[in-house]
Order: C-alpha cells, then sequence, then structure tokens
C-alpha cells in the first residue's frame, strides 16, 4: 500500500468575466488583485518586474514591446535566447530583493506587471499616484496562469494570440491526461519534490508544484500539508519513502550530498535511481510560468515510460516553445538537463528525450 495520501485535481478552462471594458479613451482592465485599472491604448512599452511576467509576456508579444525587466531576466539564458536585447534593457530590481520605483518611473512605461504579494500592491498605488498603469497578476495555479494570461492579453489587445497560447497549454495536459487517467490509485507512483529552499524543503497541497505531480499521474508525498514551502525532517521522508524524487535545479549539489547518506539508502527512489531534477538548461519549469506546462508532460513520462514508449517528449517540448516563443528549445541550445549524477544508479530512459542534446 502506499503511504502517500492520494489528492486529484481537475482543471477547467475558466476566461476571466470582464476582464476589460472600454471606458472613454481608456481600456479598463481588472487585475488578479480585483483592481480597476484604466490604461490609455495601445500599450507600447511594458515594464515586466518578476521572472514569470517576463515569460507571460514574451509568450504574448514581440520582445520590443519590454521597455524594462526584472534585473533577474536579464541573465537568463532563455530569455536572452528569446530577446537577445534584454540583456541591455534597465534593470529594475526584483521581486525577492524589491523593485526600484525610481528606476520605472525612468523608464515612463505604457504599463507596468507586478506580483500580486510582497510590495506588489503598495507599488501598484505609488505608480497609479505619478499617473502609470500598473496591473498585479498571481499565477500561482494552473487556472491562474490561464487568467493572467487573459488579463496581460486585455491590457495589450492581443487577446487572439492568448487563445494561441492556452491552446498549447491544454493540448499538452489533455494529452497527458489521456495516458494516465486510468491508473489505478494505489499504483500511482509518490513523489517527493525538493524546493529551491533546500532537499528537505517540500512542497504542500496549496502550492503549483503539488498540482504538477497530480496532473502527471502522481501522488505529492506533502499533499497533507498546507501552506507555503515546508521544511520536512529526515524521519519524514523515510517515512513517506517515494518512489521518485524530484528536486529543483539549484539544490543539485546538495541534493547529491544529502543522498549519500546511509540512512537515505533504502528509500525506494534511492534504490531504483529515480532521482531527477527538473529542467530545464535554459529556465527551470518548476515555477510558475507558461513552461510549468511542459513540467506536468516531463515528469509523466518520468513517472510511466511505459505509457509514453510512442511519444516524443522533445518533440511537444520543441513545439511548445516555438509556438510561444518563436524558436524551439532545441535551437535556442536547449536541453532537459535533468539526471543527477553520482548515485551509481541508472535511471529509465526518457523515450525520445535524451536523444537530443
Amino acid at each position: 500500500m502506499r503511504r502517500c495520501a492520494l489528492l486529484f485535481l481537475l482543471l477547467t478552462l475558466v476566461a476571466p468575466d470582464k476582464t476589460a471594458l472600454a471606458a472613454g479613451d481608456a481600456l479598463i482592465v481588472t487585475d488578479a488583485a480585483g483592481r480597476r485599472v484604466a490604461i490609455a491604448e495601445p500599450v507600447k512599452r511594458v515594464v515586466t518586474t518578476f521572472k514569470p511576467a517576463t515569460l507571460f509576456m514574451l509568450s504574448l508579444a514581440d520582445s520590443g514591446i519590454l521597455a524594462g525587466i526584472d534585473s533577474p531576466s536579464r541573465r537568463d539564458p532563455l530569455v536572452l535566447a528569446i530577446a537577445p536585447e534584454a540583456a541591455g534593457l534597465p534593470g529594475v530590481g526584483s521581486k525577492s530583493k524589491g523593485i526600484s520605483i525610481e528606476s520605472v518611473l525612468k523608464i515612463a512605461p505604457d504599463l507596468v506587471v507586478l506580483y500580486a504579494h510582497k510590495d506588489g500592491l503598495h507599488m501598484a498605488e505609488r505608480l497609479e499616484r505619478a499617473d502609470i498603469p500598473a496591473i498585479v497578476i498571481e499565477p500561482e495555479t494552473f487556472d491562474s496562469m490561464r487568467d493572467t494570461i487573459h488579463i496581460l492579453a486585455a491590457a495589450t489587445g492581443r487577446q487572439d494570440r492568448a487563445q494561441t497560447v492556452i491552446a498549447a497549454i491544454d493540448g499538452i495536459l489533455a494529452q497527458v491526461a489521456a495516458r494516465v487517467a486510468d491508473i489505478p490509485n494505489d499504483e500511482r507512483k509518490c513523489v517527493y519534490y525538493g524546493t529551491p529552499r533546500g532537499f528537505l524543503s517540500t512542497a504542500p497541497a496549496d502550492m503549483l508544484q503539488d498540482q504538477i505531480i497530480s496532473l502527471a499521474g502522481g501522488v505529492n508525498s506533502a499533499a497533507h500539508l498546507q501552506g507555503y514551502f515546508k521544511t520536512i525532517s529526515t524521519e519524514n521522508l523515510i517515512q513517506w519513502a517515494p518512489d521518485v524524487i524530484t528536486v529543483s535545479r539549484g539544490i543539485r549539489s546538495g541534493t547529491l550530498e544529502m543522498l549519500r547518506q546511509n540512512v537515505f539508502s533504502r528509500l525506494p527512489a534511492v534504490q531504483t535511481g529515480s532521482i531527477y531534477v527538473f529542467p530545464s538548461s535554459l529556465t527551470p519549469w518548476d515555477f510558475p510560468s507558461p513552461l510549468s506546462t511542459l513540467s506536468v508532460l516531463w515528469l509523466s513520462a518520468r513517472l510511466y515510460p511505459d505509457r509514453f514508449s510512442d511519444f516524443s517528449v522533445m518533440k511537444s517540448v520543441d513545439m511548445f516553445h516555438e509556438t510561444l516563443f518563436g524558436r524551439s528549445m532545441t535551437t535556442m541550445g536547449g536541453r532537459l538537463d535533468d539526471r543527477l549524477e553520482g548515485l551509481e544508479k541508472k535511471s529509465p530512459v526518457l523515450s525520445g528525450a535524451d536523444k537530443k542534446p
């Protein structure tokens, strides 16, 4: 019997109700915080203040719309592969360290995109007093990611493009669902996820990573927990006995050091070598962005390779990148790069994925 609590999520496409309404010469857009924001049309110069916002914007519009971006995006390999000129755009700070309102005001954009939490709402109010429209987004689930796409599309006049992006997302999720829907509850793989905070930090039921695992046909070992990232004990992980361990890219070396300890040697995931790093080499897929969709496909193929033996994961990954960003991941020099080397265990082959550079 599995030791994980089973939790399954059903996603439905729900478009925001009356996201944008015309009001005189301005467009009124309702953002994720329920704020009604007046935006002068057309929007030609946008500032994005955190990487998910940058990626959402690049999926909807040509890179020329960006007048300034969060500082980490100026160094992100995927952003630079899509828009090399991004390295020279003004940086406005980061979500974690704070946004410089002085930098934003200096750019004088038509629109600023902010994160709904931390100081996002306060920053939006300050910008509003300076007559700069600002919308806040909260892409923390697949439903709210769809909402984010609708909000940004409404604000920038790209509703037709939004339908293309959402169709690409829903197409991937539907393909995975069709392949894992009939897996019996007691045969679904138990999955542990190690967060960017460290190997013994994991994502409970309220987070996107739990949705990724569930939609991939797995069971999150921490699904019985609530809230934000949770620190667990060694004993917790041993008790959960995950079949598969997945970790965020930033803790790759720390994970190897942890799993070399004898105390973890009997974990099913360690014994079978079923330990993976979330893709990709360009930008991580385990944080909220359109690319989170691909993490569902990738993880499902890792969990149940026999169900994807006739399916090229990399082909779908390349098509998705090309649809959203105009270039395939392979063309941009990207790789899944999902192996955790050094445990002297052989992982199952991911059909079609490991044959690509």
